[in-house]
């Protein structure tokens, strides 16, 4: 609860003052006092327009969103810091609010036990809100303090905060300290890497010894190079460049301009007059991209997706190519799960608790066959019948026979034999578990017959 009378204005009634409020965190606790605010601020710790500087609270106040704090030990005041942040991109919750206009995270520093801006200390930003790998270069303020009592002291303590939920942002894979980004320049050099980058731990030394340099590492593959262009890929581009003249009208040139622009992307579906679920919005193009999984850390290999950051990219490169009449939406596929219910009989001496298992496994492979084989592609707009399924399971070498085989979609409670996507940019995938019941043997005897029936 806020305290707004809570204020003392001078040093001397703070020493008297009786009253000391000290508030506990998960890390530790901190001292909440009027005067303490007053003198943060003319210390140039907060900005007198800040609400943490107007305002003196009972209890914590904490975000509604997340928070990541970083401990840098042996850390100078006015000490340049470059911090490398290798990101999953991609995984991040689509369903999620993400940032829109003017919001982005939020950088601060430990100042006294308060959160100083550090906005202005930001030398460059490079990884777009925590939705792409990239390094983050700031200047540690003079305010800056290592002995505080909210956080462990002998640290200086960088917070990034953001306003939305924890999931609306990328997971982060690692937080490297002393990174710089070096560029590839050929030499003569054997090209044969920028196929599929230069692996982690390539690089470990440097080709000129630097005096104040122990030693470098390179904890993470490459990125971003191309290989030399091939005959049938330079004539290929030239006969599209030559279709779509570098400009976004058609269907056509939207799916390839995206194709050769970003190799990350392996397929986009192009279509017109629609936004959202309104198929019948003129002036609206929506672009459906599926990305490139093979040899790729992918967040859900079952239902991958295009990071924020490089959708974001897509959208501005392609409304930068089309009619100003025409406004472009790039976006993931909706994922509609299938849920496979039925009975099934197993062939004498198989295990009927493993094979639960192995069945299961077998249909998601069915349903969802890039999972599994880098060569199968994710295909939109294909219907599910049951006797295709049915006639793949009854192939397999542990099953006899089977029995009430249905489907259900996710969100439908009635299931069916036949299911088809519910719009175009849909496609459809496996659940990650299915209903698969054995069936058991029911013997029953009978006065009138003394020999053993059996009803399967």
């Amino acid at each position: 609860k806020e305290v707004t009378d809570f204020t003392v204005k001078s040093e001397e009634s703070y020493e008297d003052n009786r009253i000391r409020l000290f508030l506990h965190s998960p890390f530790g606790q901190h001292e909440e006092h009027g005067y303490l605010k007053v003198k943060s601020v003319s210390e140039e710790i907060l900005s007198i327009k800040s609400d943490e500087a107007k305002s003196v609270w009972l209890v914590p106040d904490y975000c509604h969103g997340g928070e990541l704090y970083i401990g840098l030990e042996d850390a100078k005041n006015l000490e340049t810091m470059s911090l490398l942040f290798q990101i999953l991109e991609g995984s991040e919750n689509p369903d999620a609010d993400s940032f829109v206009g003017n919001q982005k995270v939020e950088w601060s520093v430990l100042c006294n036990n308060h959160w100083m801006d550090l906005s202005d200390f930001i030398l460059s930003n490079n990884i777009d809100n925590f939705l792409k790998s990239g390094i983050v270069s700031f200047t540690i303020p003079r305010q800056a303090t290592t002995e505080n009592t909210r956080l462990p002291s002998g640290y200086h303590w960088v917070r990034a905060k953001i306003h939305k939920q924890f999931d609306a942002v990328c997971k982060v894979l690692d937080i490297v300290s002393q990174a710089v980004l070096s560029q590839f320049k050929d030499n003569d050099n054997d090209l044969a890497h920028l196929q599929n980058g230069l692996p982690a731990g390539t690089i470990g030394k440097l080709v000129n010894r630097v005096p104040k340099v122990k030693s470098v590492s390179q904890p993470f593959n490459s990125f971003g190079g191309r290989p030399l262009e091939e005959d049938t890929s330079f004539y290929r581009r030239v006969s599209e460049r030559l279709r779509h003249k570098n400009r976004a009208i058609t269907i056509w040139d939207y799916e390839h301009l995206i194709l050769q622009e970003f190799p990350e992307v392996f397929k986009a579906l192009c279509l017109k007059h629609t936004k959202d679920n309104d198929s019948l919005s003129p002036g609206d193009v929506t672009v459906v991209v599926i990305p490139d999984i093979v040899d790729k850390n992918v967040f859900d290999i079952y239902q991958p997706r295009v990071s924020k950051a490089t959708l974001n990219e897509i959208q501005d490169y392609v409304n930068a190519l089309n009619s100003m009449h025409v406004e472009a939406q790039v976006i993931n596929p909706d994922y509609e799960e299938i849920t496979v219910s039925l009975n099934v009989k197993f062939h004498k001496g198989f295990d009927e608790s493993f094979y639960e298992k192995e069945m299961i496994l077998d249909i998601r492979k069915f349903l969802s066959p890039w999972a599994f084989d880098s060569t199968k592609n994710i295909v939109f707009g294909t219907e599910l019948h049951v006797s295709v399924l049915v006639d793949y399971l009854e192939d397999l070498p542990y099953v006899d026979y089977l029995e009430d085989v249905l489907l259900t979609k996710t969100g439908e409670n009635s299931p069916k034999r036949v299911i088809g996507p519910s719009k175009p940019g849909a496609v459809l995938v496996s659940a990650k578990t299915h209903n698969v019941n054995s069936i058991t043997n029911i013997c029953n005897k009978t006065p009138e017959v003394e020999a053993e029936k059996c009803q399967y």
